[in-house]
């Protein structure tokens, strides 16, 4: 048995309807949903409509919940669920190509999130497939980035942190979110396809290179996210719940919508219970 999906593009992504048992989200269901996600990276949920305690229960039937993220508050029902608001002359910070903490050793293998309240206009999210980021690439080139690796770090997360604590905060703020090296070229641990491991949010230096090299490299595949074939859009409506597989794909925020607000939820899920550890 399969969840019912529809494509939204040839690269990633899908809708379908999230199956609930009186509201509850089953065993049954958590693998359905497990087994679409590996299979088009991004689920599109509309009018899914979950409270806090949904949210955390279909995150802990996909895993185990990550720790608490070291900038964002959290909602007053559950600290597993992190309140995102912006609006006004407050910048969202994910109006960037990323994938979830990437800084942490374990970062996320999953993030739920859901729309609570939307501008009329804008503010929309896309999300990008680095499996076909790596599919583009030079087979030659390919070969190369996979004896790499890089290190990333909490990124413009440092600019929060000066404005609170200057110099000291920015050091204590890196060492709460940590600092981690991850392959350039990373497998997926279900399928096994190669993708890009590298984000303009959080990738600051490949392993072994000179400082020069090493953003050659990074700009190159940097810009080669950008192209639209790689991508699907999602318009957001309130209600409407994203989850999102962090290993092989990278999102960007649209920051278009300000002054008006616009509220969402999210759930990290850091570990996936249906791939054996180690």
């Amino acid at each position: 048995m399969k969840l019912s999906c529809t494509r939204l593009t040839p690269a990633l992504g899908a809708t379908a309807t999230l199956p609930l048992e009186d509201g509850e989200i089953s065993e049954e269901t958590a693998d359905l949903v497990h087994s679409a996600l590996s299979e088009h990276s991004v689920l599109v949920f509309p009018n899914a409509g979950l409270d806090a305690r949904r949210m955390v229960r279909l995150g802990e039937a996909l895993g185990t919940l990550g720790a608490r993220h070291h900038s964002y508050t959290t909602h007053p029902d559950s600290a597993d669920v992190v309140v995102l608001t912006w609006g006004g002359e407050d910048k969202p910070d994910a109006a960037e190509w990323h994938s979830d903490m990437t800084y942490r050793r374990q970062p996320p293998f999953a993030s739920i999130l859901q729309a609570i309240e939307v501008p009329e206009v804008g503010g929309d999210t896309l999300w990008a497939s680095m499996f076909a980021v790596h599919d583009a690439l030079d087979p030659g080139l390919r070969r190369d980035l996979e004896q790499l690796e890089a290190v990333h770090d909490m990124g413009a997360f440092r600019t929060g942190a000066y404005r609170q604590g200057g110099d000291e905060g920015i050091s204590e703020a890196l060492t709460r979110a940590g600092t981690a090296v991850h392959p350039v070229i990373a497998h997926h641990p279900v399928s096994g396809r190669p993708y890009v491991n590298v984000s303009e949010s959080f990738t600051r230096f490949v392993i072994g290179l000179s400082a020069p090299e090493s953003a050659r490299i990074l700009t190159y595949l940097f810009d080669l996210v950008n192209r639209p074939d790689f991508h699907v859009r999602v318009k957001w409506e309130a209600g409407m719940v994203v989850l999102w597989d962090n290993r092989g794909t990278q999102h960007y925020a649209v920051a278009d919508y300000l002054p008006h607000r616009r509220v969402m939820h999210r759930v990290a899920v850091t570990t996936d219970k249906r791939v054996p550890v180690g």
